[in-house]
């Protein structure tokens, strides 16, 4: 049987719709999962209950999504799937099975299975990620094949008006293809038989779908956001006695410094909220919020469909979105409001993932990441950290966690890795030496730095800056700048001083000082470098400072800024390879 997911569902368009289907020969199952979908929005599924019909349906109809049994009476979900990957076109493949970890399993993820899941289900949030999960691939895989006709549309336009007449290289261009019958038509016709019309133009080589047929629906009504209160009011009694739970969320409109006039404003910001009604349903609802952007309350909609719906908002230009459902999420209307709100708050901060099952560790984490830029994620175990992963790698910026002993804390990052998970930065703490092997097996997995769980404050903020700030791209930067403490003296007006560095370059320096000279002045330093034998001597002129002041609620250092001033090349490249080395001391 085929169903729709929502009372009210978008129009099918393969850009925002996906086909489940759902083989199982247990009712309970398939009434479970029927009852999942039928909260996300764009969601079509089909349920069977043997692979024959299974087959049948996935030659006759467009499959995005399959979840099916591995034991089954007749033919087994296992050959079912041998049959799918002889297919052109392979639907995402979701195996259910009673015994995830074992040899029928093991052959299910080598014959292309996605993942698997193990029944009876203990926790319907993980049948909910795995199915978020294959929705996100989809999208991302339509996002990736729009771009390719733009893509190719802006190289053809950049090359130049010379056509290549190399045989082979005509091959590839974008010529139309014609039918052969039309050249022979096209020779005049003898007197004995009248002419025939040409033949038409042959578009492609296989059939083209209708267009869909076009629907004239009134203009979508936004409303103030002075309802939104009273329709959460109405719809939460609804949610909680027909178990149908709702989500509402803010969006953040991007802003257009081209769009100076009033007019011109308002036009851009008419086109961002049409942008928004293509993300959501129809009968969902918009509410103007100002300063906020929009507010969306999305009927009938899981965690899911919250999650689909801000994936396709993030590949639409809104990066900051937050979604929040009732009742998993909030108790009432106030604090859904608030907690959707802070979700908003949160993504326009760097995202960082915090792994650490020790609370006192995981507490001075959280303390040298106070900056209001960083929003931490803290969990303390790996299925936790994988959930958070699955439904936040698109807005992570960072990974931290601590290399113990424990051979099962490799399996996150091995799933991580093998479900292409890992788009960032992953920095271990370790508190034991590594050595080259273990390095090399860290480098794999996508570990890119490790700092000792010692490490000052100011050492590891640098640290992770250098991870998550935006910045020029490596191959661009002339100056490389390593967070390095070495002592040095500086003479200043006839006075000898004392300190250490907080940065260094092959161009400049930074030094601790709690009072530091004003800007202009000129120094004699001598930097004791390890390794070399004699203090190497040069002479800086501070170019800012930065006081000592007491109260300030984020990463602070006193002291001066100073530019190397008549620096000889060997004296450059002596301080370039120490810096060199320093910048590579914590990278793996």
């Amino acid at each position: 049987m085929e169903y729709k997911s929502g009372a009210s569902p978008m129009p099918h368009h393969d850009s925002q719709s996906f086909h489940v289907l759902i083989v199982d020969d247990d009712a309970t199952i398939l009434n479970l999962l029927r009852e999942v979908l039928s909260m996300v929005p764009g969601c079509r599924f089909t349920t069977v209950s043997n692979p024959a019909d299974a087959m049948t349906t996935i030659v006759k109809d467009h499959v995005d999504i399959i979840f099916t049994d591995i034991h089954m009476p007749g033919v087994t979900g296992l050959e079912m799937l041998k049959d799918i990957i002889s297919l052109q076109r392979t639907p995402e493949v979701i195996v259910m099975t009673a015994y995830p970890s074992g040899e029928i399993a093991n052959q299910a993820m080598e014959l292309g299975a996605t993942s698997l899941l193990a029944k009876p289900f203990e926790d319907i949030a993980m049948v909910e990620l795995e199915l978020e999960k294959a929705i996100k691939r989809i999208l991302r895989q339509r996002s990736a094949s729009k771009e390719l006709p733009e893509l190719k549309a802006k190289a053809l336009a950049n090359q130049s008006g010379e056509v290549d007449n190399d045989p082979p290289m005509k091959v590839s261009l974008d010529t139309p293809l014609r039918d052969p019958r039309a050249a022979s038509e096209a020779k005049p016709s003898s007197p004995q038989s009248p002419a025939k019309p040409p033949a038409p133009v042959v578009a492609a080589m296989s059939p083209q779908p209708n267009p869909p047929t076009s629907i004239n629906l009134d203009p979508r009504k936004i409303y103030s956001l002075e309802m939104l209160e009273a329709l959460i009011a109405i719809e939460a009694p609804r949610a909680l006695r027909y178990n149908r739970p709702f989500a509402i969320g803010f969006v953040d409109i991007p802003e257009s410094f081209q769009a100076t006039l009033p007019s011109e404003q308002e036009r851009y910001r008419k086109g961002q909220i049409e942008k928004i009604e293509r993300c959501i349903r129809r009968s969902d609802v918009l509410l103007e919020a100002g300063r906020e952007g929009m507010a969306v309350v999305l009927f009938e909609c899981n965690r899911v469909g919250a999650e689909v719906v801000q994936h396709k908002l993030r590949t639409s230009g809104f990066l900051h979105t937050g979604f929040k459902v009732f009742p998993a999420d909030a108790k009432n209307a106030e604090h859904l409001m608030s907690e959707a709100r802070q979700s908003v708050q949160n993504k326009r901060k760097f995202q960082i993932a915090l792994l650490e099952p020790e609370d006192f560790f995981g507490r001075i984490v959280q303390n040298m990441l106070l900056d209001p830029k960083y929003f931490v994620n803290w969990v303390r175990s790996r299925e936790d950290a994988y959930k958070l992963i699955s439904r936040e790698a698109e807005s992570l910026k960072l990974l931290l966690m601590s290399l113990t002993k424990d051979p099962n804390q490799w399996e996150l990052l091995i799933r991580l890795k093998k479900e292409n998970l890992i788009q960032w930065p992953v920095v271990l703490f370790i508190d034991i030496p590594l050595t080259k092997d273990l390095k090399n097996q860290l480098r794999q997995l996508g570990v890119r730095a490790v700092v000792n769980k010692g490490i000052s404050q100011e050492e590891f903020i640098y640290i992770v800056q250098s991870f998550v700030l935006p910045r020029p791209q490596m191959d661009e930067r002339k100056n490389f700048r390593a967070l390095v403490a070495i002592p040095l003296t500086y003479n200043l007006e006839g006075a000898e001083h004392s300190s250490n560095s907080f940065t260094l370059s092959r161009d400049g320096i930074f030094i601790r000082d709690m009072n530091p000279p004003s800007s202009g002045a000129f120094l004699q330093m001598k930097l004791f470098i390890p390794g070399q034998t004699e203090p190497l001597e040069v002479n800086a002129e501070v170019i800012y400072t930065v006081p000592y002041f007491v109260g300030v609620n984020r990463f602070h250092v006193s002291g001066m800024a100073a530019r190397f001033v008549g620096l000889d090349e060997a004296k450059k490249d002596l301080i370039e390879g120490f810096v060199s080395a320093c910048l590579t001391s914590y990278l793996i």
